[in-house]
Order: structure tokens, then C-alpha cells, then sequence
């Protein structure tokens, strides 16, 4: 895995990636700052839709299987080349595919802090549950400039899945609650590119941002003002 540090108008931001995709984005100061970088929870690809740990069983399924040498984990300095700046170099060759990725994350902000709506989005590779993912997914489906409530995600999140919340019978128990939303919600490890700063209050309050509702209000802010 390599990180880099991003100076947003917003304050500066750690990119995180592995040569699937983009592990986290944070800004320095949010809560679960860095809640991806240890691995302590099942990894998902977001391209593939398959967890890490059904990849790896195949793996050591096959006779004879050995594990892949660890890649060295580096702190980047630099700009992406998209933007004609130093590029961002790794010094283990291993770790090329994720700058590649870093770099693709690095030109979105470019676009995003200038007032434009990205048309792609970098590969993304979380670590979270299947109840986590779902939320997140459901986050990227989100439109640039607008906002759903926490009520609302869970029923779109329900619609598609048919997610159950324990203790629950018949019509309620197909909808996990908005608490259970928005705790993660609050868990999403790449801020911004996955727009969890578009979920709002039944009032339509800002609350509930892992960046601080300061934070909130500005990229929203941003986004209408395009």
C-alpha cells in the first residue's frame, strides 16, 4: 500500500491505495482517520463485488499455491502527472499500479476543488462488511449537487438488497434503521469521492460528517455552486 498527501482548499488529505484501487481518503483531522491502512477488516473489491477472503481461499486451494511476496508500504511525495506537475513515484516496482492509481484519485480532486463533476471514478478497493458495502455503493449512486436523507438511503439500500435488521418482523425488518445508516455512513473510509457528505437529516441538517459539519457545508457549498 501507498499513501500521499493531498493540500485540498479544505485541508490536506491522505490518499491511501494498493494496486487494486483506492483504500482510503482522509482529511487529516476526520474521525476513523486511517481505518483502512492496518487491515484488520475483510477487504472488498468495489469492481469485482467479491471479498478478499473468498480470493485468497481460492488461492490456497490450488496444489502447491504460495502467497505472494509482501509489498513495501511507501510515503509518496509529489503531484500526479495528469496535472504537469513531478510525478508521483514509487521505489518499489511493485507499487506502480497503485500510483497509477493514485494518480487517477489525485486528477478527480483536481476537478472536484474546481468546480467541475468528475465523469469517472478512480478503482476502489474497501475494507468493510457486506452491510458497509451496500451502504457505500449506494452513496456512489448519489448525483453530484443533491442530497438524500439517512431515511432514504436505507431504502434504497433495502429496495436493491433486502437487508434485515435483527429483532425486526414483516415490512420493518426489510429496512436497516437510520442509526444503523448512518453509523456507516460515518465508517466510510474514501470521503468525498464516495459522497457521503450528500447524506442529510430527516430536517435536512447537516450532520453525521466524519470531516465535521464545517467541512460538510463547504463541499456542499462547492457542488451548487457549479
Amino acid at each position: 500500500m501507498i499513501t500521499t498527501t493531498y493540500h485540498s482548499p479544505l485541508g490536506d488529505i491522505t490518499l491511501a491505495a494498493d494496486a487494486r484501487g483506492l483504500t482510503g481518503l482522509w482529511f487529516a483531522d476526520q474521525a476513523h482517520y486511517g481505518s483502512t491502512l492496518e487491515g484488520d477488516e475483510p477487504s472488498f473489491d468495489m469492481e469485482r463485488g467479491v471479498f478478499e477472503d473468498a480470493v485468497n481461499a481460492a488461492v490456497h486451494a490450488e496444489p502447491h499455491a504460495e502467497a505472494a511476496p509482501a509489498v513495501t508500504c511507501e510515503k509518496i511525495e509529489g503531484c500526479d502527472a495528469v496535472s504537469g506537475c513531478s510525478p508521483l513515484n514509487a521505489e518499489d516496482p511493485r507499487n506502480t499500479a497503485a500510483v497509477g492509481v493514485l494518480e487517477r484519485a489525485w486528477a478527480w480532486l483536481n476537478a472536484y476543488f474546481a468546480g467541475q463533476a468528475p465523469r469517472w471514478t478512480p478503482p476502489l478497493h474497501i475494507e468493510g462488511t457486506e452491510f458497509q458495502h451496500a451502504i457505500w455503493v449506494a452513496l456512489l449512486e448519489i448525483p453530484y449537487g443533491e442530497t438524500v436523507t439517512y431515511g432514504e438511503l436505507a431504502h434504497r439500500v433495502a429496495r436493491r438488497r433486502g437487508f434485515t435488521e435483527a429483532g425486526l418482523e414483516g415490512d420493518a425488518a426489510k429496512t436497516p434503521s437510520p442509526r444503523a445508516v448512518g453509523a456507516a455512513v460515518g465508517r466510510n473510509p474514501i470521503s468525498i469521492i464516495v459522497p457521503c457528505h450528500r447524506v442529510v437529516g430527516a430536517d435536512g441538517s447537516l450532520t453525521g460528517y466524519a470531516g465535521g459539519v464545517e467541512r460538510k457545508r463547504a463541499l456542499l457549498e462547492l457542488e451548487a455552486a457549479r
